[in-house]
């Protein structure tokens, strides 16, 4: 279930648009909630698609994405949410935020074994970058040593966070785009190629550390092994 768009979907319609697609790999990442992982990995796994269990988190500055290896249990996140201040009626909820700063987020995503990635940091009003926080907040959540990537909107800025060329923001970056898809027919919309020895997260935090090597946009796409990754 969707409740912002009032859809109802299915397991099977996900990994059906994403293999159709041409997706190796996509990332769950509903708002505050895990529930949906468990059915759509299953049904993935018929057609080998590689489903990377997460979740979107809102907390104070800003949104942030976890996501975690293949084999994660659905109740090691659910413990994270729990940590986090999340309830049952928050799941799916948007709006409903964490008391803690993003920053602290992004520590507990990494303690918990998931990769922590900025969500799409140029959008208002939830991208850290893009909010109304004071720029001294803004400064300290980009240097946290916990933050793994940025998901960037505005693909031109790519190569600017990637070589630490934004005015105030110097520390260099792996930036990736998302789907963010809230109906099937958006699965895949801004996909992004990653060149990893395997779809795992230690696959991801090589990609994220050489990344100017091994993530490309479509429009950088090279010749070579890439892994769709969403």
């Amino acid at each position: 279930m969707v409740p912002e768009a009032k859809l109802r979907t299915f397991p099977e319609d996900i990994v059906k648009v994403a293999v159709s697609r041409g997706l190796e790999a996509i990332a769950i990442t509903d708002h505050n909630s895990v529930e949906a992982v468990e059915q759509i990995r299953d049904v993935a796994r018929k057609d080998g698609l590689v489903v990377l269990p997460g979740v979107e988190l809102s907390a104070k500055g800003g949104h942030a994405i976890a996501i975690f290896d293949e084999k994660t249990p659905v109740e090691r996140l659910r413990y994270l949410l729990r940590l986090l201040c999340f309830g049952e009626e928050h799941k799916g909820q948007g709006w409903a935020e964490t008391p803690y700063w993003i920053d602290e987020v992004f520590q507990a995503i990494e303690e918990y074994g998931g990769l922590a990635i900025a969500a799409h940091i140029d959008r208002r009003p939830k991208g850290f970058i893009a909010s109304d926080e004071h720029l001294q907040d803004k400064i300290r959540i980009h240097n946290s040593r916990h933050l793994s990537a940025l998901e960037i909107t505005v693909e031109r800025d790519k190569k600017l966070w990637n070589h630490g060329l934004m005015p105030n923001f110097p520390k260099r970056y792996a930036c990736i785009q998302g789907s963010d898809a809230h109906s099937p027919k958006e699965i895949g919309r801004r996909a992004i190629y990653v060149d990893t020895p395997d779809l795992t997260i230690e696959g991801l935090r090589l990609a994220f550390r050489e990344y100017e090597k091994r993530i490309r946009f479509p429009g950088e796409a090279e010749q070579g092994h890439r892994e769709a990754l969403w």
